[in-house]
């Protein structure tokens, strides 16, 4: 079912961040479906024994995807002499919200018929208004009595992406500055300093963005240092799903998906080319925004009729991964 398309946002030859967008909307999915089991108290001690896999995952697919849009944007800043700021926010509107208030719509309707449509209180009002402005008003997050955690717990990083947007044309004139290089250091070393004090850092990661796109453009990889930085961004991913770290955005996870995104753009591995990977991309913001309701409904049914606490890894992915991929919604960074 085609329920919304919409044309990409920012035409780019870059099949290799294609391919990542692709992977970081996987791991995402991964990270949230035994998390839903969870969030419905059902205990399955099968997902267990992958010990942080499952958590890591998600905040490293979050964070891939703050550096993609980074990268893609101060792109778009080096390579146009003059932007037209108003086509740029009218554009981003034009592409993020009409799905992000589809899935709102989705997850509200879901919440109201499991609170029986007992929805008309404080929390519900609050949450509403919070969701109408993608989450910049702080709410419950309640529709009744019904927590829309386990529904649209991802939304969340749409706040950083509009700030992002809304400093773009402050970080557009600071490159043009004869002063852009201490702007940088400045930058950097703010970075350091809120990354030493602070357990959760996320606008970090759209500066490794900036700072990749300046290094792709500027740095020409041979074939042998394209294989030594693929090898590189293998082994950074594997020692970050298996590293246990309490806050997955702190300085350690920093460093580790900085070097691992700029081994990916200087490398530009081939294995990202895939047609496979890169059609992932094309449905990576619907598979990002609408997993979680889809997931929540796969789950709430299927324990009607099967014990989800002693479900195997193979029946439980070969169901949900079927479900998760149907919509096909459209709408690139």
């Amino acid at each position: 079912m085609t329920v919304l398309h919409s044309a990409p946002a920012t035409a780019h030859d870059y099949k290799f961040i294609n391919g990542l967008r692709g992977l970081a909307a996987v791991f995402v999915f991964i990270n949230h479906a035994p998390f839903i089991l969870t969030s419905l108290g059902i205990t399955n001690s099968t997902f267990s024994t992958w010990g942080w896999i499952y958590v890591n995952l998600g905040s490293f697919g979050v964070q891939i995807f703050f550096c993609i849009t980074g990268f893609l944007f101060f792109d778009k800043v080096i390579k146009t002499p003059t932007m037209q700021w108003d086509n740029f926010f009218e554009g981003r509107v034009r592409r993020v919200a009409p799905l992000y208030y589809f899935s709102s719509l989705t997850v509200v309707l879901i919440a109201c018929f499991y609170s029986n449509f007992e929805i008309f209180d404080k929390n519900t009002l609050l949450t509403l208004a919070s969701m109408l402005t993608f989450n910049f008003l702080d709410g419950p997050s309640k529709i009744g009595e019904v927590a829309l955690t386990p529904l649209n717990s991802v939304t969340w990083t749409l706040v950083h992406e509009w700030r992002f947007y809304a400093v773009l044309p402050l970080i557009a004139l600071a490159y043009k500055s004869k002063y852009n290089k201490l702007i940088l250091a400045t930058a950097v070393v703010l970075t350091a300093i809120d990354l030493s004090v602070s357990a959760i850092v996320c606008w970090s990661y759209f500066l490794t963005g900036i700072v990749a796109a300046v290094l792709h453009k500027k740095i020409q990889c041979s074939k042998i240092n394209a294989g030594t930085l693929s090898i590189l961004a293998l082994g950074i991913f594997i020692y970050t799903c298996g590293i246990k770290v309490e806050q997955g955005y702190g300085a350690l996870r920093f460093v580790l998906t900085s070097c691992f995104f700029l081994c990916i753009t200087i490398g530009n591995p081939k294995l990202l080319h895939a047609q496979c990977l890169n059609r992932l991309s094309d449905i990576s913001y619907s598979i990002y925004l609408m997993h979680l309701p889809i997931l929540y409904l796969t789950f709430k049914t299927a324990s009607l009729f099967v014990d989800l606490s002693t479900i195997s890894k193979t029946t439980f992915w070969s169901i949900n991964s079927k479900r998760s991929m149907k919509p096909t919604f459209q709408a690139e960074t």
